[in-house]
């Protein structure tokens, strides 16, 4: 009998209520175009500022040279191909194509510009201060 009590708590522990996964309908969310061709949706806020913005370049656009001033740019490509390049001037002959999957760091104050020459782009940007880059990634900066 002693251990009715300490079946029942089992039994209450096992039934514990998880949050479901849900699909973040982007819709939704309030979005704002930047560069005159882009589209910015915040996906977190750390001090009041985006810390992951989901960044839409359509067909054909390209973002004009610019540079980050508040951190480290942790860049996915979501989907399609990133063209990308280095300087304060657009050159077609010096950019790099990046593919899906494909995983950059942007640093600080270094100027680029990007396009999107063969079809829509999808990037996430995940915004980070140096000593919040892993050792590994900061090995290859």
């Amino acid at each position: 009998m002693k251990l009715l009590p300490f079946f029942f708590l089992s039994l209450l522990a096992s039934n514990q209520v998880y949050a479901e996964t849900r699909l973040i309908d982007l819709d939704l969310l309030p979005s704002k175009t930047v560069y005159e061709v882009a589209k910015v949706t915040p996906l977190a806020v750390s001090d009041g500022k985006p810390s992951v913005i989901l960044f839409q370049l359509p067909s054909g656009k390209v973002v004009p040279p610019h540079s980050t001033q508040s951190g480290i740019r942790l860049m996915t490509v979501i989907s399609g191909k990133l063209f990308w390049g280095n300087g304060e001037k657009v050159n077609k002959s010096e950019e790099k194509v990046y593919e899906a999957g494909d995983i950059l760091t942007v640093p600080e104050k270094d100027p680029h510009w990007l396009a999107a020459r063969q079809g829509d782009v999808i990037l996430q940007l995940v915004s980070l201060k140096m000593n919040e880059i892993a050792p590994g990634i900061r090995k290859q900066m």
